[in-house]
């Protein structure tokens, strides 16, 4: 399917010349912080010529977050999005998106770029719409964990000005291949885009709901073996004082990956199995060194939303919420050097 994204840089469009030649339109609602002066001069004339003409339509505010509160933050882009997304008078827009491709926050690092991406998805989604996540080929490979993004079910909407698609480590729905294109009915350039995924009709969440997501689990310890499973937050798995040196996770909605650190030494690979007798994908650890970390990863499935993260802790210390580095977490339950003796975990 063949479509555009446009600005006010595009000025005023013919939209009854430009329907016939497109088959959906992503339209810039403004740029950074919930500031007025900030929005896209266009926003309401491009929005508005779509629904009088049947062109599906996407929005997406350019960002220069450098923080998640604040001057400059995710959470004034957020809230710059929801203000205009409250002036459309009809037809929600098929997808929200976040266009991340500042040169002056690429020094925050690709963990900071991606949780500030997730977090303003996340939030969009709780609001109903479906959100993605805009960037070039460059920015997904090297700024951006765009599987991460992409395993939530976040669109994703890659440019590659070439004539060869772009190499990025998911799936896309849609690529900006030119910025060079013509329509009639705009003057001068427009960008062109070509969708591989209908996403059109996800516009609305309405038909999803909130379920209950239940985890099981149990624990190996050194001197205990295998012990009795546990059902959310109902008990913990481990005895106390005794190492554990293997665990075991499963989720009846959605799917879990997760993994161990051993003390003294290094993570070991992510398992997404639950079988004590298989070594390879059954669970975590070596059933013989003392695991001092554990990571888990939660998988929201697509009837599900809001989206749900694993929140787990180790001992007593604070609870993680899946791989996240913000807010003071870092990316997994437990202290290195310091043996796990009691492991629990609830989806959320």
């Amino acid at each position: 399917m063949k479509g555009i994204d446009v600005s006010s840089y595009q000025g005023t469009i013919n939209w009854s010349k430009t329907k016939n030649q497109i088959d959906f339109a992503i339209i810039r609602c403004g740029y950074g912080d919930n500031i007025t002066s900030q929005d896209d001069t266009k926003f309401l004339d491009n929005i508005n010529g779509c629904i009088e003409n049947d062109i599906p339509f996407a929005i997406y505010l350019y960002s220069y977050a450098k923080r998640l509160t604040g001057n400059e933050s995710i959470q004034s882009e957020v809230e710059h999005c929801k203000r205009l997304l409250n002036q459309i008078p009809s037809t929600k827009p098929f997808c929200v998106y976040i266009d991340m491709e500042d040169d002056s926050v690429t020094s925050l690092g690709k963990a900071t770029l991606t949780n500030f991406a997730i977090e303003f998805c996340t939030q969009i989604t709780n609001l109903g719409y479906k959100a993605g996540v805009y960037a070039n080929q460059d920015w997904f490979q090297n700024y951006l964990d765009v599987k991460t993004i992409y395993n939530k079910d976040y669109s994703i909407w890659c440019a590659k000005y070439s004539s060869s698609k772009p190499n990025i480590d998911a799936s896309y729905d849609i690529w900006q291949y030119s910025s060079t294109g013509t329509i009639n009915g705009i003057n001068g350039n427009v960008d062109m885009n070509e969708m591989y995924n209908d996403i059109r009709n996800n516009s609305s969440s309405s038909t999803i709901t909130s379920k209950e997501v239940n985890v099981y689990y149990c624990a190996k310890t050194k001197k205990h073996g295998w012990l009795p499973e546990v059902k959310n937050l109902e008990d913990y798995a481990g005895w106390e004082n005794s190492p554990i040196t293997g665990i075991a996770i499963k989720v009846d909605k959605g799917s879990i990956r997760y993994r161990v650190h051993i003390k003294g030494g290094s993570w070991l690979p992510y398992v997404t199995g639950y079988n004590i007798n298989d070594i390879k994908n059954g669970y975590a650890g070596d059933s013989e060194r003392e695991i001092d970390a554990i990571e888990v990863y939660y998988y929201t499935p697509n009837d599900i939303r809001p989206y749900k993260k694993a929140k787990y802790k180790v001992n007593n210390y604070p609870y993680q919420y899946d791989d996240e580095k913000v807010n003071g977490q870092d990316g997994y339950a437990g202290v290195f050097g310091v043996t796990a003796t009691k492991f629990q975990i609830i989806i959320e």
